[in-house]
Order: C-alpha cells, then structure tokens, then sequence
C-alpha cells in the first residue's frame, strides 16, 4: 500500500547508513557485518568521542547535566520494561548529545551515522551488560559536576573501551 518513491527513499537512507547494499539488477539486500566492520564502527565512534569530549567538557552547563541525567532515567526506564530498542537508542541519544555541544553539523551528522550503525549489533549485549553503561553515564557525570574533567574524560575514554570489549563478548 506504499508508492514506490518513500519506500526507495527508505531504502536509500539505509544504505547510506551502511545496513544495505545495492545489488545491480537485484535491488537492496541486508549488509553482512562481521567483526573488523564492528570494531571499524566502534574506532569510529572513539574518533570523533576522544576529539569532541576534551573540547566540550567544561562547558557542560547544569542544563545540559539535567538533560544527560533525564536520558539516563529514560536508558533505565527502558532496562526494566526490557525494551532494548529504546534502551539503545537512549543511549545513543545520550552520546549525541555531547557531540552537539561542538555545534559542528558535519560532525555531528557523520557520528549519528555511526551510532545507527552500531546500533546493530548492540541487541545481544545490553541482554548480558544493561547496567554497566548506566552506571558509566551516571559516574561520568558525577565527575563533570564536580568539575574533575580529566578524571570525567578518563571515565568516558574507559566507558568507550569497556564497549568495544563488550561487544566482542557478545
């Protein structure tokens, strides 16, 4: 019951956010995703986090506390509903967040698309992990309010780490 156009537009998106593939003559198909391209994406992420975060911590306003510490309520909102989409997608609201604080669109547009990619393989792992990163958020913002940024950096350069571990576990 859909024209074709929004359906190719979907399509398209999907593909430029690396979960599709064009086959000539065939049309889409789902991207396989093996490990060297997760831990691609994940070295993605750690780029652009380890250049945004020592730039924009000290200017975290109270406001911007409120809004992270709101995500985190809605990240556990989500783990006791077992709601792992919306768990995930939290999450990453929670990082992006941080990331528009550079006020850089480019930037801030290529992370989105690497958090989308990520995104995919992160089902299995909240399961085993779901409150580790909380707990993570939560310190790391603990330190930003007691304005100790290098140990609030350290804190999200070893959340960033643990993730990478954790997705290799599962």
């Amino acid at each position: 019951g859909l024209s074709y156009t929004p359906v190719r537009e979907a399509l398209v998106k999907l593909q430029n956010e690396g979960l599709l593939e064009v086959d000539s003559n065939v049309g889409f198909s789902v991207l396989r995703i093996d490990m060297k391209a997760i831990q691609n994406i994940y070295q993605s992420r750690e780029c652009v986090e380890h250049y945004v975060l020592p730039k924009i911590i000290d200017k975290i306003e109270e406001d911007d506390i409120l809004v992270l510490k709101a995500f985190i309520v809605r990240q556990k909102r989500a783990m006791e509903q077992k709601d792992i989409s919306a768990y995930t997608e939290v999450d990453a609201e929670f990082h992006v967040y941080l990331i528009d604080l550079l006020q850089n669109k480019q930037l801030s547009d290529f992370y989105r698309g690497v958090r989308s990619q990520y995104r995919i393989g992160s089902r299995k792992i909240v399961r085993k992990h779901s409150y580790l990163p909380i707990e993570e958020h939560e310190k790391f913002l603990k330190l930003v309010e007691a304005k100790k940024y290098e140990e609030a950096l350290e804190c999200m350069y070893q959340h960033t780490s643990a993730a990478v571990e954790r997705m290799k576990e599962g």
